[in-house]
C-alpha cells in the first residue's frame, strides 16, 4: 500500500497536469487497468486507451481547464478524497464547478479507480 505522501503527490501531479493540458502526464498517474467515472453515473472509462480518449475529449471541448485543490486531501489506507474547483474557458464563457474526487491507488501510487462527483446543475458562469 502506498503511503499518504505518495498518494498526495499523485493527486497533485494529476491536477497540475490537467491544468497544463498534459494528457501524457495525466495518464502517467493511472495504473494500466484503471477505471474512471467522471461524473459518477455517466459510464466508466476502463483502461489506458479509454482514459486517454476521455481526457483528450475533455480538453478538446474547452480552450482551457484549471483544476485547483480547494481543501485538504484526505487519505485513508489506499484511498483518497479531495475537493477541487475546475475553471473552464470556452470562447468568451468562463464556467466554474466544484468537484469532489475519490481515488483508490495501487502499491506504486498509481490510480486504480477515480470517481468524480459533480453535476452541471452546480456550475457557475463568471
Amino acid at each position: 500500500m502506498p503511503d499518504a505522501a505518495t498518494i498526495r503527490a499523485t493527486i497533485e501531479t494529476y491536477t497540475r497536469c490537467h491544468s497544463a493540458g498534459d494528457i501524457d502526464g495525466i495518464i502517467a498517474c493511472f495504473a494500466p487497468g484503471a477505471i474512471a467515472e467522471d461524473p459518477v453515473g455517466s459510464g466508466r472509462h476502463e483502461g489506458i486507451d479509454a482514459l486517454r480518449a476521455f481526457f483528450e475529449g475533455t480538453h478538446q471541448m474547452a480552450d482551457s481547464l484549471q483544476l485547483n485543490l480547494t481543501g485538504p486531501i484526505r487519505v485513508a489506507g489506499d484511498r483518497a478524497a479531495f475537493p477541487m474547483t475546475v475553471t473552464t474557458h470556452i470562447g468568451d464563457m468562463i464556467m466554474e464547478l466544484d468537484i469532489i474526487d475519490t481515488m483508490r491507488f495501487d502499491d506504486d501510487g498509481k490510480v486504480l479507480e477515480m470517481y468524480a462527483y459533480w453535476s452541471f446543475d452546480d456550475a457557475r458562469t463568471l
